[in-house]
């Protein structure tokens, strides 16, 4: 979960302050804005005296026994309700702490903070928005039109409902030419237009009578797939409706429309897992390029970001190499997946997955290894032996 809350900090001493810079570091807080003025208590007073308080303000104080107090009451006649405090200050006092827990101080520190207590203190401050989503989101972006993202987001949601026979929720964003439907061979009666539509006030009661059922397991939200729909997809609906459908499943799978807005930036960046898919010529090589050089500050080494060459040996000549990527971008593809235009072709007119109609291909087999990869489930030393030992391969070699 990232937050996106304004943290205003008045600080004394330079721990805190360092405490304080530390949270624009840390992923969690990548969508919150952070700002920090020194002076500690009596800046605070001055300073949110003319102005809206935040929702969450860490205050640094040096005052001890009544005059703490005098500041405390100075504090909340300026506070709007709402606002989640950190105190950092000077009196150890048990019972002190105790009485300001009880008058709904989030947290008190003494003397200092370091940045790992004060986002602790943050997160428990905030548990109403950071609740355990009971999902894993990952997210499936294409470098280009074409690439066939849309296709291996479906896929792999299949298998990761097989494989861990857990419930998978498949967001279609294309509002106008979005294809989960025809994937999965569905006449959906209501869309995720009409999710975004009712964000305002969408619940899961609401959330459940839009969602279409795709086999066992898999639910989906499809695309209207109407030039005319009148929906316009904000960072503000998706985030309402994303914060509902994360409870109801234990994977959410985002096909991403190849376009580029506020609202897909922050899908990419805020999922726990971004796969990028491209194919292996020069125009996907320079628009990875530019993609990972956006992903790189904005997702953290923490959150993966895989890169997967879809329609592999499609081009007889001129194909780039993974050597190639791996110059330019800094990082070798994850997978490469094989072209096989009879075992896609035949999935796609029968509105079946690629596991149903071709069970052995390789890029059957590709597609459930990148489910596990993406699962969060599966260890990256064991995938990676299993590679390496043909482990994938292996219906190709049995006699």
């Amino acid at each position: 979960m990232i937050l996106r809350i304004n943290i205003s900090a008045f600080v004394l001493s330079d721990a805190v302050r360092d405490a304080v810079n530390a949270l624009s570091q840390d992923r969690l807080f990548l969508r919150s804005s952070v700002s920090m003025q020194d002076g500690g208590m009596s800046a605070a007073l001055e300073s949110l005296s003319q102005r809206s308080t935040p929702e969450l303000l860490t205050v640094e104080s040096t005052a001890v026994d009544d005059a703490f107090f005098e500041e405390l009451n100075g504090l909340a006649e300026v506070c709007q309700p709402g606002t989640r405090v950190i105190i950092v200050g000077a009196e150890n006092d048990i019972n002190l702490f105790k009485t300001l827990i009880k008058q709904g101080i989030s947290q008190y520190f003494l003397e200092t903070v370091t940045p790992e207590e004060l986002k602790s203190a943050i997160v428990d401050a905030f548990a109403d928005k950071t609740l355990d989503a009971k999902s894993r989101t990952i997210a499936f972006t294409g470098l280009r039109g074409g690439v066939g993202s849309s296709v291996l987001a479906h896929n792999v949601a299949s298998e990761l409902a097989r494989l861990y026979d857990e419930d998978v929720i498949i967001l279609d964003l294309d509002i106008a030419y979005g294809t989960a439907a025809l994937s999965y061979n569905l006449q959906p009666g209501q869309t995720i237009a009409d999710a975004i539509a009712q964000a305002g006030s969408i619940d899961e009661t609401l959330l459940m009578r839009y969602l279409e059922s795709g086999g066992k397991n898999i639910s989906l939200l499809c695309a209207p797939g109407n030039l005319n729909s009148g929906i316009e997809i904000t960072a503000q609906s998706m985030e309402a409706v994303l914060n509902i459908v994360k409870q109801m499943a234990s994977f959410i799978v985002l096909d991403i429309p190849h376009v580029w807005n506020s609202w897909v930036q922050d899908m990419i960046v805020d999922a726990d897992d971004t796969v990028i898919v491209g194919v292996p010529d020069l125009y996907n090589l320079r628009d990875g390029k530019n993609l990972y050089e956006y992903l790189a500050p904005n997702r953290g080494a923490e959150a993966p970001t895989r890169l997967v060459l879809n329609k592999v040996g499609e081009l007889k000549k001129g194909e780039l190499t993974n050597k190639d990527f791996k110059d330019v971008l800094g990082t070798e593809p994850a997978l490469n997946i094989p072209f096989d235009s009879d075992a896609f072709t035949a999935a796609m007119n029968n509105g079946e997955m690629l596991h149903k109609v071709a069970k052995n291909s390789v890029a059957t087999q590709e597609i459930e290894n990148l489910a596990k990869m993406v699962s969060g489930k599966e260890s990256a030393t064991r995938l990676a032996k299993e590679r390496s030992s043909g482990g994938i391969f292996s219906s190709l070699f049995k006699k």
